[in-house]
């Protein structure tokens, strides 16, 4: 379900404009650190791919960190054109570093290490520093690797040596023992030679010792594990709170995390902001820091935390969200705030709060990349691409269940799991500024923008389709009738859609709770229509995408320009709605019908034998190259007439409403499914029949009718079956017992 969430904009915002907070604008004219430098507007084909194999046989590629490589995580480091990464024969077993090249995924070199791995992500003169930790001993060195060749320059002694990085020329070195932590700056020969702090463990904000992160930029050296610890780099300084937590950094204004107490508050988290020397600037109550994530150092921009933005220079109140239980605002990226809310991802202004767009991304989501257009996120089944400005899903790659490691890589973009390092090439052009949007209140002729209502119902056009688990989704184009706009708040409005006569779908939406403005049409100078999604559920609809239009999947379409839509106002509108702005021109938050509808063009059973006749002219040319003359599972046949049990188990008497009913529903529920018309097939004895097959094939039958034990259907409702034009019916059925 969609989160509602409110913004509500508060302090000097609300009482004098939004002249208050400065978007990111000519400051910046390319993409800033850590931002894919080009760009994805289109899912990304496979470039090279390295097996681990080619490096070492039968191993695992595992995190240049030796604790991440503990728990068997891989991961890789960019450095440059070159990405690094260790092989050993399984968790805990690194053996040696190595180097690939990112343009092509040639190794460069692997070099054997006697221990344990952990690797800076930057070099210092030319050579990468490495801790190496000898298995099962306390005993530890830093070497220098040629990033080039990877012959070791050089070695340093370090026992107690956890982790290395390099910044501004010195080699920044985190030694742990019992209790504490020693951090260090030094060169290539002495370690300690510009500073050495030592820190305990003693804090009220206990972190976690299965997992550590140390940074060092602008200024500030950072490191988390069991404590945070923050220091001035060009002294070693502590400027952290002892008990902080949750550390970030605020580029160009210092730092803030969590302030932790024990016994933990009712009211819940606190957040400290820093300057960068450490001085504290204020405290927000009951936030948690979201991650400035892809922004530009700036003076001025508010901080945001979980649920809205503060002015940097005295923590006064900007804007605040009222989202879910589980809502919390996470990143930013150049003008846009993006916040989360369990399986759904929103987009934000950062300047007025104002919500952009929301939409359903996928479970357990999780940010992997930018390119200042499109944000990638990893989720259960793959990568997907949401475009910043209006939340459309840009693309879908399919992933390796959540395992993949995804990063930058070079000009490019990478993955990684234990058997196999892909890169996958730019599909667009170089990155500009990131997330950027224009000021609030630069949309022209504000004075002509504002719409009123109009007696008649808006022109819809569908533009796309596509299936998901809850039924057929169609976004339209919204246009008003009237050259003024429209206002449309009605409670129970019929949206009727047909193709060449025949209803495609039929259900009523109510836009009482969130009314939309559609944009005046009397100008020819600004966009005249936004773009909606409808969700038609189970028994609302009766077409499929690929039986409408150009399909690019089983499950999306652009529509044919056939189809018409037919618009009724069966309720009642908010007479106190008489003039406002338009609506966000697009967002990916489909509106759900609220009820059923019968289909306009004829009867409900015409209808549907209707609709089983296209669906099947549909699915023929698939069946007839990539099903035919294989196993396949059949898990439906039905015929007009016919009683039997449905997938439930429940009696039914099949009418063509029925048939089509189960299919559509079958279609929701496996893969790949595809309905056939028996009289068209040879291996068919039987006229008359609507056969359900799920669109995969199998090396014989019994792999099939495996398939239909792993998904538990009736014994008798799935088995294996050959669709063949090219032979009988003799030994194409294969029952399951």
């Amino acid at each position: 379900m969609i989160a509602s969430v409110a913004v509500v904009v508060v302090g000097a915002l609300a009482a004098g404009g939004l002249t208050a907070v400065n978007l990111l604008r000519d400051s910046e004219d390319g993409p800033v650190a850590g931002q894919l430098t080009n760009t994805y507007p289109t899912q990304p084909q496979e470039g090279w791919s390295l097996s681990v194999d080619e490096v070492l046989p039968g191993g695992s590629f595992l995190w240049p960190d030796s604790l991440s490589a503990t728990y068997g995580v891989a991961n890789f480091t960019e450095i440059g054109s070159t990405l690094v990464t260790t092989v050993g024969t399984g968790p805990g077993q690194q053996s040696e570093v190595v180097a690939v090249d990112a343009a092509t995924g040639r190794v460069k070199w692997h070099t054997p290490a006697d221990g344990t791995i952990t690797c800076a992500t930057n070099v210092i003169d030319s050579t990468l520093p490495c801790v190496v930790s000898k298995r099962g001993e306390r005993a530890a060195e830093v070497q220098f690797y040629d990033i080039e060749t990877g012959d070791v320059q050089s070695t340093v002694d370090r026992p107690s040596a956890e982790m290395v990085e390099v910044s501004d020329g010195s080699v920044f070195t985190i030694d742990s023992f019992q209790g504490g932590y020693t951090i260090a700056r030094g060169t290539q020969r002495d370690l300690d030679a510009q500073w050495s702090t030592t820190e305990t463990w003693d804090t009220q904000c206990v972190g976690s010792g299965d997992a550590h992160h140390f940074d060092v930029s602008e200024g500030i050296v950072h490191f988390s594990s069991i404590r945070t610890i923050a220091l001035d780099a060009a002294d070693g300084r502590l400027i952290s709170d002892p008990n902080l937590g949750s550390f970030v950094r605020l580029p160009g204004q210092g730092f803030a995390g969590v302030l932790c107490e024990m016994p933990i508050s009712d009211d819940g988290y606190t957040t400290a902001v820093s300057s960068g020397d450490g001085t504290e600037i204020f405290r927000a109550e009951r936030e948690y820091p979201a991650d400035p994530w892809l922004v530009a150092e700036s003076e001025s921009r508010p901080f945001v935390g979980s649920d809205g933005a503060y002015n940097i220079e005295d923590g006064s109140p900007v804007w605040t969200v009222e989202g879910g239980e589980y809502f919390s605002l996470k990143k930013v990226i150049g003008d846009i705030v993006l916040g989360t809310d369990t399986e759904t991802l929103s987009g934000y202004r950062l300047d007025t709060g104002e919500q952009l767009w929301s939409t359903r991304v996928g479970e357990n989501l999780q940010f992997v990349e930018s390119d200042g257009e499109q944000v990638l996120l990893s989720v259960d089944d793959g990568l997907v691409a949401v475009n910043l400005t209006d939340g459309t899903t840009s693309w879908f790659l399919d992933g390796d269940d959540g395992y993949a490691r995804w990063g930058k890589a070079h000009d490019g973009l990478a993955s990684i799991t234990n058997d196999a390092f892909t890169y996958y090439p730019p599909t667009g052009g170089a990155s500009g500024v990131p997330g950027r949007l224009p000021s609030a209140g630069d949309s022209g002729d504000s004075e002509d923008q504002f719409v009123t209502k109009c007696g008649s119902t808006p022109v819809l056009t569908p533009i796309e389709y596509r299936t998901q688990a809850e039924g057929l989704v169609v976004r339209m184009e919204m246009k008003a009738s009237c050259p003024g706009g429209d206002i449309v708040s009605t409670n129970a409005m019929r949206v009727s859609i047909t193709d060449s006569g025949s209803s495609v779908a039929s259900a009523v939406f109510d836009f009482s709770d969130s009314p939309v403005y559609l944009p005046r049409t009397d100008r020819t100078n600004t966009t005249n229509s936004i773009e909606r999604e409808f969700l038609y559920e189970l028994d609302s609809f009766w077409r499929l995408p690929n039986s409408l239009g150009s399909s690019s999947s089983l499950t999306d379409a652009t529509a044919s320009g056939s189809q018409l839509v037919e618009c009724e106002d069966e309720g009642t509108s908010d007479s106190s709605l008489t003039t406002g702005s338009p609506s966000q021109a697009r967002t990916n938050s489909p509106i759900t019908a609220v009820r059923s509808a019968a289909p306009t063009t004829a009867d409900v059973e015409t209808t549907s034998l209707d609709a089983l006749r296209a669906q099947a002219n549909a699915d023929l040319p698939y069946v007839r190259g990539d099903l035919a003359d294989r196993w396949v599972a059949q898990i439906s046949s039905k015929r007009i007439g016919l009683d039997a049990a449905d997938i439930n188990g429940a009696q039914v008497r099949w009418t063509a409403e029925e048939i089509l009913r189960q299919h559509l529903q079958l279609r929701l529920m496996y893969p790949e499914v595809r309905l056939l018309w028996s009289d068209e097939w040879r291996t068919f004895d039987l006229r008359g029949w609507w056969i359900t097959v799920a669109g995969l094939t199998f090396a014989d039958a019994d792999a099939a009718n495996g398939w239909c034990d792993s998904k538990n259907i009736a014994l008798d409702q799935c088995f294996a079956k050959i669709v063949s034009n090219s032979r009988d019916s003799s030994g194409t059925t294969k029952y399951r017992r």
